[in-house]
């Protein structure tokens, strides 16, 4: 028998006798305690579930130093028992954007790194992915890398709660060392 062969079997020998004197875990008096989602995630999404009207303002890439205004509609909700939260979210079509703008993110938490993550994409081929270390003060700030129209970006995206049933979401982007605010919008639970 080789070295690792024989450990091997004097491990199985010596584990065998222990786990047949452990207390049996089955039968009527024990219950399975199921895993919970990470605290951090629960308080995120606290009163988020539902569907959201949102209005503000963004940067007109076709006419810098201009804004126009925004309209769109967010849809919060649970999955995966709460171990993962979904969002669509749809803006209306702008001065800045000829078509509506449609994006799908996707938030849960990340043990081993012991912070929320994102991964979001929308219909005008950006993609990102995120952290943020949970909610503070009524405030969630992500921090975003991906893609915006072909280019590698950072942006930022500052989430407040101003009450259960009202929001603000602020996007900025990094430009040359300094953040940008891209837009701002309201957002109320319907």
């Amino acid at each position: 028998m080789r070295p690792l062969g024989r450990l091997a079997a004097s491990v199985l020998v010596l584990a065998v006798p222990a786990l047949a004197q452990q207390p049996s875990t089955s039968g009527p008096a024990a219950k399975p305690v199921p895993p919970k989602p990470n605290p951090a995630l629960t308080e995120a999404f606290k009163d988020m579930a539902g569907t959201w009207a949102c209005t503000g303002a963004m940067d007109n890439p076709t006419a810098p130093g201009t804004q126009v205004k925004t309209q769109g509609e967010m849809k919060i909700g649970p999955e995966l028992d709460g171990f993962a939260w979904t969002g669509n979210y749809r803006m209306e079509k702008n001065a800045a954007m000829p078509m509506p703008m449609k994006m799908r993110l996707s938030w849960g938490w990340d043990d081993s790194k012991h912070k929320m993550v994102e991964f979001g994409f929308d219909n005008i081929g950006s993609t990102f992915v995120g952290t943020a270390d949970g909610m503070k003060d009524g405030t969630i700030v992500w921090s975003e890398e991906g893609a915006m129209m072909g280019q590698p970006v950072k942006t930022r995206t500052t989430v407040t709660r101003k009450s259960p049933k009202e929001i603000t979401v602020v996007s900025e982007i990094e430009n040359k060392g300094a953040w940008q605010k891209m837009g701002e919008d309201r957002c109320k639970k319907k």
